[in-house]
């Protein structure tokens, strides 16, 4: 019979996860993580509900952590970072790969497990969109003196971002908005992020004084610095998707 665990659909619930597989002494052959409420219930399968652990969880990082080394580790942060729906099974049984001593090498290298490849591919997926948004957000100052800015990620990467613009702009106050998320990315100057959920609240945003002014010109040095005989549109979209745009002041 196979164990199907429901876990919450974060880090801290998949970490969770695959403690509780490895406590109750569970057949990585037969076992799997689903996240959330499973939509289709199977015949001859146990469904067992994880409750999150920030402490299990912890224990789960610390252990990948000392067996596998730092990349296995920020690997498996990034998938489990991403949209895909299978990311917790891929996650755990990656792991259970890598305790059963199935490769000798680079835990990540071992491309030949199908649950191995997957977290590779799903990492470098949420890597890639997290690096691109590096470059693509759009900060603007509200009158308050805070720096907004709104993004539409395909991927949980709102974690990444504040890594990145945390070290970049330490003095800053600013926030990130993952609309699809409903989630804010706080960072106070001088001070660690942390994320907040949308409690469904309505905040008018004013800009200040001097932003539409600047944005205006940053448009017509965009459009300045352009030479019409050498667009291509081809190159544009692939370097520039166009799902990152509605965002960008440059495309507004």
């Amino acid at each position: 019979m196979e164990t199907v665990l429901l876990c919450e659909p974060t880090p801290e619930g998949i970490f969770t996860g695959v403690y509780a597989a490895y406590e109750q002494k569970l057949n990585p052959n037969t076992t799997h993580i689903r996240l959330g409420e499973s939509e289709n219930y199977q015949l001859f399968t146990e469904y067992r509900r994880v409750e999150a652990s920030q402490e299990k969880a912890a224990k789960v990082e610390r252990t990948v952590r000392k067996r596998f080394g730092s990349y296995t580790a920020e690997s498996l942060w990034y998938a489990m970072a991403s949209c895909h729906p299978d990311r917790g099974d891929a996650v755990y049984h990656t792991i259970a790969r890598g305790m059963a001593g199935a490769y000798r090498g680079e835990l990540m290298d071992y491309l030949q497990d199908s649950y191995v490849n997957l977290t590779a591919k799903l990492r470098q997926s949420v890597w890639s969109e997290a690096h691109k948004l590096t470059g693509f957000v759009r900060f603007a100052e509200l009158e308050s003196g805070l720096m907004y800015s709104e993004i539409e990620p395909k991927n949980d990467v709102l974690t990444f971002l504040g890594e990145h613009f945390g070290d970049r702009f330490p003095g800053e106050n600013f926030i990130i908005r993952d609309k699809g998320r409903k989630l804010y990315l706080v960072h106070r100057a001088g001070q660690e992020y942390f994320l907040v959920w949308d409690k469904g609240e309505y905040y008018r945003l004013t800009y200040s004084p001097g932003e539409e002014s600047v944005q205006e010109l940053f448009r017509c040095f965009v459009h300045s610095i352009s030479i019409k005989e050498r667009e291509n549109k081809k190159l544009q979209r692939q370097m520039l998707p166009l799902r990152f745009r509605p965002n960008m002041i440059d495309f507004k």
